[in-house]
């Protein structure tokens, strides 16, 4: 009986909402480094890195990345880590606090179809890495798009099973493959410096620049905050299950920063010298049959987990919704990945335009980052009332206008277009504007200040939204 209650607490702690307690928290400081590690590891840098090798060679790539990440991560983690490991709960629960309950549930729509075509995307991946494994050991061409469709669909019921483990199985294959991962991207690297000489690595021009060259600088350190700031939603569900808030907070450097600017390099150097960021297609030629099969095993199981993650992280915001709150969990995952699998058939075509992905990371997520920035840490001084968050009926204070807080909704949705008058991120059009502040760094800053003055001027002034 008594194991029984554990089991079933362990259960709760991972696959629900409620407030993760100290004792039933998994990750320590090395267990969330081996995740958070592997989970910036998958393909995404290749093809961040394919993206930044347009303007910038291979030093000003790693400049770019590492500074651009940087600022993003850390405004990033500090706004979602900090709450989630202190409280225990997860990033779309906190968000409860300054969008509303409503509001919340509006955002998880928009997220969950981004998050959808990530997952496409990299099971995608794992496909081709596949296919390149069979044809290099068979001799045998795979022909159509048959075959590619079949294992993409495999790889995306992998991602539901691991899914279903939870965090503990992420956190064992990531313990396993994150290393190997890290050390394939080093090997990758040096090879491809043995092979083609680190002086025409370091010396490759970029592959379709702007003639300025600052320019192109901050388009690549304008991506990169967009890689950046596009973890916010795969944070809190992590944060929630870490011992304490220096587990949660200082990994997220080391892997989302360094080691992501360390796949975008092995990225940037396929796409400067051999002209592809796919590791399906180089990783082989470069490596060698067996040294290069088992980098694509390796990073093909880097991208289920990553997936995994995903997956996880936006089914457990999906409980906040009143429909999935009392369905088993493999409902809850299931019914997400029933849009998963039929984008599966459409792969290619999101495949082959991964950058829009990526631009409305930039439009989204910095808006998002700074209101909630500016709500936890200046408005509330790192106070939420746990009991309000899940208070979802009319006497709750986070009810704000029938669960939406209009202030913040206003000052997202503007956000948008001001980051269009810096830049379009589809067609990187850019006006002069943005060569002195960047698009996300203008949007940042006016979320930021309006959001602070409308704030004090209607929320506060008029008491809504248990503000003192």
């Amino acid at each position: 009986m008594t194991i029984q209650k554990e089991f079933d607490a362990n259960r709760e702690a991972q696959f629900d909402v409620l407030p993760v307690l100290g004792k039933d928290r998994i990750y320590g400081f090395l267990n969330y480094t081996y995740v958070i590690t592997g989970f910036a590891l998958a393909t995404w840098c290749f093809m961040i890195g394919g993206s930044l090798s347009l303007f910038v060679g291979f030093k000003t790539a790693i400049l770019a990345s590492i500074s651009g990440n940087m600022i993003a991560v850390l405004l990033m983690i500090t706004t979602t880590m900090i709450p989630s490991s202190k409280y225990g709960i997860d990033n779309y629960t906190v968000g409860g606090s300054f969008l509303g309950h409503n509001g919340t549930k509006a955002l998880m729509i928009l997220l969950a179809i981004i998050q959808a075509c990530w997952i496409i995307v990299f099971s995608s991946m794992v496909g081709r890495a596949v296919i390149q494994i069979f044809i290099n050991l068979t001799g045998v061409e795979v022909k159509g798009k048959v075959p590619l469709l079949i294992l993409s669909l495999l790889a995306a019921f992998a991602v539901w099973g691991i899914t279903l483990k939870g965090p503990k199985l992420m956190g064992k294959l990531n313990t396993i493959f994150a290393p190997v991962v890290v050390l394939i991207i080093i090997g990758s690297i040096l090879i491809m410096g043995k092979k083609f000489g680190f002086d025409m690595i370091f010396n490759a021009q970029p592959l379709a620049p702007f003639e300025s060259k600052w320019l192109n600088f901050l388009i690549a350190f304008e991506l990169s905050l967009g890689a950046g700031f596009s973890w916010w939603p795969n944070m809190g569900g992590l944060g929630r299950l870490c011992k304490n808030s220096r587990a949660a907070y200082w990994p997220n450097i080391l892997g989302l920063v360094f080691a992501a600017t360390l796949g975008t390099a092995a990225g940037v150097a396929a796409a400067l010298l051999i002209g592809t960021t796919d590791p399906s297609t180089w990783m082989i030629p470069i490596g060698g049959i067996l040294l290069g099969i088992i980098a694509l095993i390796s990073l093909s199981m880097a991208n289920l987990t990553a997936c995994s993650i995903i997956t996880y992280n936006i089914c457990l915001g999906f409980k906040q919704i009143k429909f999935f709150y009392k369905k088993e969990w493999i409902t809850v995952t299931g019914i997400f990945m029933i849009p998963v699998l039929i984008g599966m058939f459409f792969s290619t075509a999101l495949y082959d335009k991964f950058y829009i992905i990526l631009g409305l990371a930039c439009t989204i997520y910095s808006p998002i980052i700074a209101i909630q920035f500016v709500d936890y840490f200046i408005f509330r001084k790192q106070d939420l009332d746990l009991r309000a968050l899940y208070n979802k009926t009319e006497d709750s204070k986070y009810r704000f206008w029938k669960g939406f807080n209009l202030v913040a909704i206003f000052v997202f949705i503007t956000a948008i277009p001001v980051y269009y008058l810096f830049l379009d991120p589809v067609t990187l059009e850019y006006t002069n504007a943005f060569q002195y502040i960047t698009a996300t760094g203008g949007a940042t800053l006016y979320s930021l200040i309006v959001y602070y003055f409308l704030g004090k001027l209607i929320l506060f002034k008029k008491k809504i939204g248990g503000y003192q």
